[in-house]
């Protein structure tokens, strides 16, 4: 293209297109809308703030408790309503709703998207909103509309039905991200969360625990044509009273995807105390399923066709320490199609109890053997026999590594006496991530694998401080096993196929 007139006519003209272009991308991020106690505030009231705003606009909420009777609406607009401190310091508690059948601590039910976003708020106190003749939606609900949910305690929320920490429905999309869905109930079922008719629920590095469901699903639900795609998660101390999945469920032609999650210390009256992906496919891929229990079968996981799909693909994961009746660690019915491999299963092949007309496909790599976690959770007694003032010290799912650990309490790299056969276990054709030096060129099983936090590889001597051009698994050399690791890759040789 030749541009018209002068030098100087040019660079006056690619000012004036720069201005044009400045001037809309300040209009595109949009103005700054305060909300807070102080003179100093636009508005005394979240919802002020969201009706004054237009999309693209920023609600900043100053630190507070910020009592409401009617639930916050987003009104269809693509803004964010942020606080200042984050959810420790800025809650937002329903009260007794001046409209019984609209307790929902939030809600969004006018064709919104995931460009709504609400960040950084402890939700609580809600009781739910009438959706086809029954409470929903205890913390926040969506109804035919979507949006992204970032840095929030949904905690405290019940409804008399379903989805007592979150409920979305309807072709909605919701976004998770560093999430805390704590100690809500569902009279009926997903006492955390609760994806119906056609929803997809992404969640990344959120924490379920301590969910309850009079019925099905503790911790999350997904059913009717849903989705789950869950990554870095935990989810734990989540139960099922009457039925099953206490954990995680899937059911009715809905998917469900886990990638370096924790399941553990759920419990369920029937089926699957960890995960029930029930007549839906399902792929589970570096995850930790521990101590969970069932009152019937399947007490990590379990699989049931029924008229639907029915398949998982297990891979990279750890699943031993639950317990059920019948297939204490795996149990899979009705024709349901399960693919495990380069996984640590206790007892092996024996611990996954196959019934009717189902098939397991037992891949290469799968072993049986203690992981070496760094620490088992479990209740300490506080140093005197009364109940009532024992605390939970946490798990740490981390592997033993004497090359190397993270330690999560202490923020620092630690050594072990011992290490995993877990690390550079996983399935040698996925990649390493995230992975630091040394990793062995292959990934570990577990929650950590493929992560900056995933276990060192020890190589029976100090850990080389140099890395070599063509030293692929990082023991300082450069030699065979490193053109082992290539060739391995370069023919392209596949495991069995994950559903």
């Amino acid at each position: 293209m030749k541009w018209p007139g002068s030098y100087r006519t040019r660079l006056i003209l690619v000012g004036f297109i720069a201005a044009i272009v400045l001037s809309r991308i300040e209009l595109a991020s949009g103005a700054t809308i305060t909300v807070g106690p102080g003179a100093g505030c636009d508005f005394s009231t979240i919802q002020a703030g969201i009706d004054a705003a237009n999309d693209a606009d920023t609600v900043r909420v100053a630190p507070g408790e910020y009592v409401i009777i009617e639930p916050i609406a987003f009104r269809g607009k693509a803004i964010t309503v942020m606080s200042e401190a984050g959810p420790d310091r800025t809650i937002i508690r329903m009260d007794t709703p001046i409209d019984p059948e609209r307790g929902s601590v939030v809600i969004f039910e006018n064709n919104e998207t995931v460009a709504s976003v609400i960040d950084g708020f402890t939700i609580t106190g809600g009781t739910g909103s009438t959706l086809e003749d029954s409470p929903w939606g205890g913390g926040i609900l969506f109804n035919a509309s979507s949006g992204t949910v970032k840095n929030c305690a949904i905690v405290q929320n019940r409804v008399e039905d379903s989805g007592g920490g979150v409920f979305c429905a309807y072709q909605c999309s919701l976004i998770l991200i560093d999430c805390i869905i704590a100690e809500n109930s569902a009279g009926n079922s997903g006492g955390g969360v609760f994806a119906w008719e056609g929803a997809s629920v992404t969640l990344t590095n959120c924490l379920i625990r301590d969910n309850s469901a009079r019925v099905s699903t503790g911790g999350m639900f997904c059913m009717w044509n849903s989705s789950g795609t869950m990554t870095d998660c935990i989810i734990t101390g989540n139960t099922a009273e009457t039925d099953s999945g206490g954990g995680v469920k899937c059911w009715k032609d809905s998917s469900l995807s886990l990638t370096n999650c924790i399941i553990s210390h759920n419990s369920s009256a029937t089926w699957g105390g960890g995960l029930e992906p029930a007549s839906g496919p399902a792929i589970v891929t570096n995850c930790i399923i521990v101590g969970n229990t069932a009152g019937k079968a399947g007490g990590g996981m379990w699989c049931w066709k029924g008229q639907n799909k029915g398949s998982v693909g297990v891979t990279n994961s750890i699943i031993r320490g639950n317990t059920a009746p019948v297939g204490r660690q795996i149990s899979v019915w009705g024709g349901a199609q399960l693919t495990v491999m380069y996984n640590n299963i206790a007892g092996g092949r024996a611990g996954v109890d196959v019934r009717d007309t189902s098939t397991l496909n037992w891949g290469a790599g799968n072993i049986d053997t203690d992981p070496l976690f760094a620490r088992l959770g479990y209740w300490d007694d506080n140093g005197t026999r009364d109940s009532s003032d024992d605390f939970w010290v946490e798990d740490d799912y981390h592997l033993k590594s004497q090359a190397g650990r993270w330690d999560p309490d202490d923020q620092v790299w630690v050594k072990d006496n011992v290490t995993s056969p877990c690390i550079d276990a996983g399935d040698p054709m996925r990649p390493i991530g995230w992975e630091l030096f040394p990793n062995g060129g292959f990934v570990n099983m577990g929650a950590y694998g493929g992560t900056p936090k995933a276990s060192k590889t020890y190589f029976g001597e100090p850990i080389c401080e140099m890395i070599f051009a063509g030293d692929i698994n990082g023991d300082g050399q450069v030699n065979r096993a490193d053109l082992e690791i290539m060739a391995l890759h370069w023919t392209g040789e596949e495991p069995l196929p994950l559903p």
